[in-house]
């Protein structure tokens, strides 16, 4: 398997948010192409904008705070 695609994602765990590091695989060399995708949790978070503001620093992306 070769790594393809590495990011970090949010998604709600309970009644937390959990923020996960995801590595994509692909498998052979087959068309279409064999993905898979393996999360390891990072860390949880209370609310889900401390969850998306930690995903954006992580990734190196600049975060905006949502409008109102």
């Amino acid at each position: 398997m070769k790594a393809i695609h590495q990011q970090y994602t949010y998604r709600p765990l309970r009644w937390r948010w959990a923020v996960y590091h995801e590595t994509m695989y692909r498998q052979g060399d087959s068309y279409p192409p064999k993905l898979s995708t393996i999360g390891t949790k990072v860390c949880e978070y209370q609310t889900r904008e401390e969850a998306r503001r930690e995903v954006y620093r992580l990734n190196g992306w600049t975060y905006r705070e949502k409008k109102v």
